[in-house]
């Protein structure tokens, strides 16, 4: 899912980590302009009557050769480091562990092999050092990844060999992008450029299909991508601001070419068609990087692969990107700021939910603060966040698992679709000294407050730290370049409040238009989909003093809702009609978001 702003424009290398980019770069150049500095000294005459006495070595006395070997060592170890930040993410381990024991490994080995005074041992043992880190990495990695993704191994060497070797023609003939002219490249967890052969006819028109197919998917800001293969067809199915839009009929041989490419480049077994299948790959388009979470199983109807799109440059979305207005973001901060504080966030399934729980866990200073976050699934990490996968059926043993997670002391903890009793006692008490994020499913601020109330023992720990509910939705924008303006009805306008607003124009989906030889108009913008995009729309119930003694004495949800209403708080319709008096959006988009509830 996404929210109103779109992802900023990522480099080629918005793949690596900033920081440790900068601090690479920097060590480098800290290391070459220091032995060129030395190089230069050792042309410096001796004087003429040294002092007697003890001296220390010499460290500078090295010259061109030796600086051009150092700065390739240190120019080796950055590489290393920055992979290795970018692929304990991919394989899902322990990053502070395995980046921290390269990154080390590769700083002492570069110090052993600047301070030992003899050139040519030192920087060998400083090799081994560092080398022992990488390739302990290295071992643990290829045990947790199939054959095919593992590094420094026979697979690997084949799959440098192809690509370096056997297929320069072909990538020189092709260019970048197979030949399609899109902007396109698919990497592997490798952090190779993946391109598989394209011997006949039959695999280029695959091959360009298949770049069709994910250029327009990130073009039109596609969240999933399906294949259903049956008989000899392929239909693709794009789901686009939560709506399935038809992405045309592939034919065999193409079909099953474009299927099999799918599989092949998730690094899964092409050939089988029936038993599920999971893998992972990115895609760079235009820039901006994306990652695709591939799954492929066999069904009734044929073999069905669902493709999700997840864009990496949505993992920095904090607060203040989620679409809230100026005041509601001031509301939001200010009660994430308190501690002990608990935070209450619901939203009805598929409206965005995950997306603002993770958003507001990067408020918090992640480098100061220990932050855990309990999860269904993990589909995007945040940065120095602990993921936790918790499976709340067995609500004991869900329980269990979040005291034995609570005692190692956390400082902020979150908890995505919170539905267990028993998971909400173990939170209770520790929401009286910590900071705590809650997910959970409603229709409305009132909704979630009263379901929250029914899964804990007591309203004690929640009088006494609640902070804020809010509730959220996910409505579609109007395309700007096809939107209908039209004068809204005066009585539509007394029902809505918005008398007393001067309310002239507002916007509307355009109805379909003809060409004189009867060919629908296609809009370039948004190929007559009408809506681009999607805004989020949240309803915040501020909970102050007043209302926590109401809780505490037992007062209804509905209670607190319309004391909260008296002191100023906007329903969700509200927000929305900010919405359509804006431009963004259409009342009818509106409405039909709002009736959801579930």
């Amino acid at each position: 899912m996404t929210h109103v702003q779109r992802s900023k424009p990522l480099e080629t290398c918005a793949r690596w980590p900033r920081i440790a980019q900068a601090a690479g770069a920097g060590l480098v150049l800290l290391v070459c302009a220091a032995l060129l500095f030395a190089a230069a000294e050792e042309k410096a005459p001796a004087p003429a009557i040294e002092a007697p006495g003890l001296q220390a070595p010499d460290l500078r006395a090295v010259g061109i050769p030796q600086v051009l070997l150092l700065a390739a060592f240190a120019a080796a170890v950055f590489y290393v480091a920055n992979w290795t930040f970018l692929d304990v993410r991919l394989v899902k381990t322990s990053r502070r562990v395995w980046s921290g024991l390269v990154l080390a490994g590769g700083l002492a080995g570069l110090a052993v092999a600047i301070l030992i005074p003899l050139f040519y041992v030192g920087l060998p043992l400083g090799v081994i050092l560092f080398a022992a880190a990488a390739v302990s990495y290295c071992v643990h990695r290829n045990g947790l990844v199939s054959e095919n993704l593992t590094v420094l191994s026979r697979a690997h060497l084949a799959r440098l060999k192809g690509r370096l070797g056997g297929r320069r023609a072909e990538i020189a003939e092709s260019g970048p992008v197979g030949g399609t002219g899109r902007d396109i490249i698919f990497v592997g967890l490798d952090d190779l450029p993946i391109r598989l052969p394209t011997q006949s006819e039959e695999e280029r028109l695959a091959a360009r299909e298949l770049e069709r197919i994910f250029f327009e998917a990130v073009v039109r800001r596609a969240t999933v991508v399906g294949l259903l293969v049956r008989g000899g067809k392929a239909q693709v199915r794009w789901r686009i601001a939560g709506q399935v839009v038809d992405g045309g009929e592939l034919v065999r041989p193409i079909s099953d070419l474009v299927a099999s490419r799918i599989k092949q480049i998730a690094g899964l077994n092409p050939a089988e068609t029936r038993r599920p299948q999971e893998g992972r790959l990115r895609i760079v388009v235009a820039g901006q990087t994306f990652e695709l979470r591939v799954k492929s199983q066999g069904s009734v109807r044929g073999e069905q692969i669902a493709v999700r799109v997840i864009d990496l440059a949505a993992s920095e979305m904090g607060p203040k990107d989620l679409g809230l207005s100026e005041s509601q973001l001031e509301t939001m901060t200010e009660a994430l700021a308190k501690r002990p504080g608990l935070v209450l966030l619901s939203a009805p399934k598929n409206s965005g939910l995950t997306t603002t729980l993770h958003a507001c866990l990067r408020h918090f200073d992640r480098y100061i603060n220990s932050c855990l976050v309990f999860e269904p699934h993990v589909r995007l990490e945040v940065d120095n966040v602990q993921h936790v996968v918790l499976n709340q059926e067995d609500g004991s043993a869900a329980a269990e698992q979040v005291r034995s997670h609570l005692r190692t002391g956390p400082d902020v903890v979150a908890v995505d679709s919170l539905s267990a009793p028993e998971v909400a006692e173990a939170l209770a008490a520790f929401t009286m000294e910590h900071t705590v994020l809650i997910g959970l499913r409603a229709g409305d601020a009132g909704e979630a407050l009263a379901h929250l109330i029914s899964l804990l023992p007591s309203t004690g720990a929640l009088a006494g730290s609640l902070q804020l509910v809010a509730n959220q939705r996910l409505v579609r924008e109007l395309c700007p370049a096809c939107k209908e303006a039209y004068r809204p009805n005066p009585e539509f306008l007394r029902k809505a409040n918005l008398a007393s607003r001067r309310v002239d124009v507002l916007f509307r989906p355009p109805q379909p238009t003809k060409t004189q030889q009867g060919k629908a108009v296609l809009c370039p913008r948004c190929g007559n989909l009408r809506y681009v995009g999607r805004a989020g729309l949240f309803e915040l119930m501020p909970i102050d003093d007043e209302a926590r003694d109401m809780i505490a004495r037992g007062v209804g949800p509905a209670d607190v809702r319309t004391h909260a209403r008296k002191g100023g708080m906007q329903n969700l319709q509200e927000e929305g009609l900010e919405l359509v008096i804006a431009g963004r959006t259409s009342v009818e988009e509106v409405l039909r978001a709002i009736k959801q509830t579930k």
